[in-house]
């Protein structure tokens, strides 16, 4: 690894757990020796990457990190920014997938990609606009916002199932809760008879949801094991989707997709 990786690396360590590293933090956390963590920690300094209390005398990141974020935003258009790692989880899925953001309580349609050649496949309408609660991906969402939320959209007819009352609030709570613990969504002929789907969230910078990511396929291809083959692989990507929309995931989500074997080695 060059040095000037190993330096950038420096910067991975910095958490909402652990926000602020003296020398000695880092030192342990590295393994390298004091002299070069220093030289490491300098030059990230005097970068702007890093930033160094006056009277601790730790760490914190720095302000050229905030600049470039928010160039990279302005710059990067949304879509290009998830588009590899979609197209990469379509040809592992086999399926369709697609990532939506909210925009009030409608789920808006960011990227879309469907690599595979099953003859029996889900039709997509990209500028459709899904009723929140007949969605794997509105219940996704749900499960990890304020609970405010649920009263506000609970309130709005359009976010309920076509054709239906608004939902019981007791049992939806329950069933967000269950996505909670579970890590996922899932629908099946819910919205649509034959199509089901798996969904997770996308959260911002902030660690706050603010997107989905859900893997839609024919009922037909399979009932509990491609369900469970699915919901695996969207949650094994659920880091790499939010971070490439440069947000961050909340170390407890985290927890609940990293398979416990690789918990397990870490």
């Amino acid at each position: 690894m060059s040095t000037i990786a190993k330096a950038l690396g420096l910067l991975d360590l910095f958490s909402d757990g652990q926000p602020r590293l003296g020398l000695s933090d880092v030192q342990r956390l590295t393994g390298r020796d004091k002299a070069t963590v220093h030289r490491h920690l300098v030059a990230l300094e005097q970068m702007g990457f890093l930033e160094q209390d006056a009277d601790t005398r730790a760490y914190r990141l720095g302000p050229a990190l905030t600049r470039l974020a928010g160039m990279r935003a302005r710059t990067v258009p949304e879509v290009e920014m998830v588009r590899t790692v979609i197209d990469a989880l379509s040809r592992a899925a086999n399926e369709l997938v697609h990532i939506s953001r909210l925009q009030g309580f409608d789920l808006v349609d960011v990227y879309h990609a469907e690599h595979h050649d099953h003859p029996v496949r889900v039709s997509f309408d990209a500028y459709g606009l899904p009723p929140l609660f007949a969605t794997s991906s509105g219940k996704a969402y749900l499960a990890y916002s304020p609970g405010g939320l649920v009263d506000l959209a609970l309130a709005d007819p359009r976010t309920w199932l076509p054709g239906a009352g608004a939902p019981d609030k007791t049992d939806l709570l329950a069933e967000l809760q269950s996505i909670a613990r579970r890590g996922y969504a899932r629908n099946r002929d819910a919205l649509r008879l034959g199509v089901s789907s798996v969904a997770i969230p996308v959260f911002d910078a902030a660690s706050r949801a603010v997107a989905t990511c859900s893997i839609a396929y024919p009922t037909v291809r399979g009932g509990a094991e491609a369900e469970a083959r699915l919901a695996a692989l969207l949650m094994a990507q659920g880091r790499d989707i939010t971070e490439a929309m440069g947000g961050a995931v909340p170390p407890d989500v985290q927890a609940i997709w990293t398979p416990s074997r690789e918990r397990a080695a870490s």
